[in-house]
């Protein structure tokens, strides 16, 4: 038999691993969201619409608004994947 986990031989996480995973999946879940309303708060304030920037061209306006979306996203989707982690037993 193999020493890696499966579904049949599952693998008990140590506290300290379990503790890491939750306490930095909530960061990255909440930086994330502190992302989006970021972008939020940066597209309120600006006096037109991601539409009208890209018919006039302010493509420098589209990109920062476009990699901050992405690391927002990035930065959920990876805190939701440490959170999911943080359990006792790995099934992976």
């Amino acid at each position: 038999m193999s020493k890696h986990p499966d579904a049949l031989h599952p693998q008990r996480r140590s506290r300290r691993e379990i503790d890491a995973n939750f306490f930095f999946g909530d960061v990255f879940i909440k930086t994330g969201v502190a992302t989006a309303v970021a972008i939020a708060g940066i597209a309120a304030y600006t006096p037109f619409t991601l539409a009208e920037a890209a018919a006039a061209g302010d493509y420098d306006y589209l990109a920062v608004m476009g990699v901050f979306g992405l690391i927002g996203v990035a930065a959920f989707l990876f805190g939701r994947h440490l959170r999911r982690q943080a359990t006792h037993w790995d099934f992976d």
